[in-house]
């Protein structure tokens, strides 16, 4: 899978920004904050196979531990005070799916996914075959468990984008999900 164009990133804000009933988004800002780690993925769920799965992974952790760093937020401890949690979200005509392997547990992603695929599928006046992707990602305080911020940007996957392309889009997509929070 080959993430998302900027001028697509519109696409999926119209996916999510009324995400609708049992869809909250919060918009919390650092203010507070100092360190950050990623969710803890359960051990004893099989390792990811899929080469293009495990490189689309390592380049939105990546870019999530430079775009914390950047911003003077410690990246990685295990006693963060924040926990982010991603979801990935991909789709054609007729149907959405989701990898939940980094988004945790007690977050609704199906209700997220179920929105998406409203707004995205059954919603969409695209006349033509599409591939879309997204990513949703979740910052929850790691002292109350509570769900601090939470946004989301997509676009149209472009076949054939080089290692070097696909990992500035996924850059600019986590950059543009996290602006708001560090406001």
């Amino acid at each position: 899978m080959k993430f998302i164009t900027l001028p697509a990133l519109a696409v999926l804000s119209l996916l999510l920004t009324t995400c609708g009933p049992g869809v909250e988004m919060p918009k919390g800002t650092s203010k507070g904050y100092t360190s950050a780690r990623l969710t803890q993925r359960d051990p004893n769920r099989p390792a990811i196979s899929n080469p293009t799965e495990r490189s689309i992974h390592g380049m939105i952790q990546d870019s999530l531990r430079r775009q914390f760093r950047a911003k003077g937020l410690a990246y990685g401890t295990g006693s963060a005070d924040l926990v982010v949690a991603y979801l990935v979200i991909y789709q054609e005509p007729g149907m959405t799916t989701s990898y939940e392997d980094y988004y945790g547990y007690g977050r609704p992603a199906d209700a997220i996914t179920d929105r998406a695929h409203d707004r995205g599928v059954i919603e969409s006046k695209r006349p033509d075959y599409f591939q879309r992707a997204g990513i949703v990602i979740d910052l929850i305080d790691s002292r109350t468990n509570k769900l601090v911020y939470r946004n989301f940007a997509a676009g149209d996957v472009v076949r054939g984008a080089s290692a070097k392309t696909r990992t500035a889009r996924i850059d600019a997509a986590v950059a543009q999900v996290l602006a708001g929070f560090f406001r």
